[in-house]
């Protein structure tokens, strides 16, 4: 309805570049006044508004970048795995020159956030860096959109077979087909993860070279189990990352329901036999096996790599613990979704505040002196610190009966409530 007025081909791309600019711009003035009235120890002025317009630059370059993969793609599936895929390949090159060639970080933009040296030296040149990439990517990204169709990308659709396989007879091998490609980049994604945070364990957990003296008062023996406390320490820390990365490709898939039921893109489904169990029921198991296999990655490629890193190393089963423990929160978090996208649609959006506020509480939690019940508002703060602990298998019930309770009632509001077509 938009391109039936009189509006220029740019317009969408103009308003939707603006609409970035202000978003991250709010977002990095935000963070630093924030990090002004926190008034943390050792903090100055400069940084507090060098973090925060360097995550504002940082924030809008990959914007940009999604920007262009827009252009290239023809629908937004297809753009978003292209924007993964990008965002895969810079982590994996920033993760290359840590191992190989620390000098060459200033050649990948995930370096230039360690280049800003907040709090220390205070850098404005990676600022600079990513806003003239930013703005080199937008100039290729206008020139792209002036030369594309209307509802076209630049890369050319394959053709389809002229007769569908057997496997796409229902609506869950279709929904599985739509997300395999998504599906595959989240894995290879949490797997490099896992590694990328693996490889350090040995160094990490090595107390014996940081302090030689302590080796030969406490012995070689009681050393070792310190380093592992400290290694399963960290391990448990970076769970926490995993199980909240590993929940937003199972939330991104159940939110597609009402999305996609809203695109139109179900109107022959919801015209055959296709009860709106069946299909609500394909969406949530696509759903777990996306969250439930990138949670499993991460945390096995930290466990392999981890123990391949250490003189002395744990057991991978002792470590798969992660796993495990956090599987009943990514549960009840996708519970929580679907609740959402079943009786309030219009505020499904909502449920990005779980995963977000988890972070924060957990991860930055001990940084501003979160209370316990603070960090306990998520699923996430449920379970203990695995696999330093124990598994609490009680826990563990209680939560995987609570996810199925969620995931029942947010059927029931989907099955008693109007389509969201136009």
């Amino acid at each position: 309805m938009v391109r039936a007025h009189a509006v220029g081909k740019q317009s969408p791309l103009i308003a939707a570049t603006l609409e970035l600019l202000i978003i991250n711009l709010m977002v990095g003035v935000l963070s630093a006044l924030a990090l002004q009235g926190a008034g943390m120890t050792g903090s100055n002025t400069t940084g507090d508004w060098l973090f925060g317009l360097g995550l504002a630059a940082f924030g809008f370059m990959f914007g940009t970048f999604s920007l262009l993969m827009s252009q290239l793609a023809s629908n937004s599936r297809g753009a978003t795995s292209l924007s993964y895929l990008v965002l895969g390949a810079l982590y994996i090159a920033r993760m290359l020159t840590d191992v190989q060639n620390t000098d060459a970080t200033w050649w990948t933009v995930y370096g230039w956030i360690e280049k800003l040296a907040i709090y220390g030296k205070n850098n404005w040149l990676p600022i600079v860096l990513m806003l003239l990439l930013a703005i080199a990517v937008l100039g290729v990204t206008f020139f792209a959109s002036a030369k594309r169709d209307v509802t076209a990308g630049l890369l050319p659709s394959r053709p389809g077979r002229q007769r569908a396989s057997r496997l796409l007879a229902g609506p869950f091998s279709l929904v599985f087909r739509l997300e395999r490609t998504s599906l595959i980049i989240w894995m290879i994604g949490l797997f490099v993860l896992g590694v990328s945070y693996g490889s350090i364990f040995g160094t990490v957990g090595d107390l014996m070279k940081a302090n030689p003296v302590m080796a030969k008062v406490l012995g070689t023996a009681a050393v070792n189990v310190a380093n592992r406390t400290v290694i399963l320490n960290f391990a448990a820390t970076l769970a926490i990352i995993f199980a909240v990365v590993g929940s937003i490709p199972a939330m991104i898939t159940v939110l597609k329901l009402n999305s996609d039921e809203r695109k139109g893109w179900l109107e022959q489904l919801h015209a055959k036999h296709v009860s709106r169990a069946r299909l609500y029921s394909s969406y949530v198991v696509v759903a777990l096996i996306n969250g439930i296999m990138a949670l499993f990655l991460g945390v096995l490629g930290m466990a392999v790599a981890g123990t391949a890193s250490m003189t002395h190393p744990l057991t991978i089963t002792r470590i798969l613990r992660a796993f495990v423990g956090y599987l009943p929160a990514l549960l009840v978090v996708l519970g929580i979704t679907a609740v959402l996208v079943g009786l309030l649609p219009r505020l499904q959006a909502l449920s990005w505040v779980v995963p977000i506020y988890g972070v924060f509480s957990l991860y930055l939690g001990g940084l501003f002196d979160l209370p316990k019940w603070a960090k306990q508002l998520t699923p996430y703060g449920w379970v203990n610190r695995v696999p330093l602990s124990r598994i609490q298998w009680g826990t563990f019930w209680w939560m995987t009966g609570l996810a199925v309770i969620l995931l029942l009632i947010g059927y029931y509001g989907y099955a008693h409530r109007d389509l969201l077509e136009n």
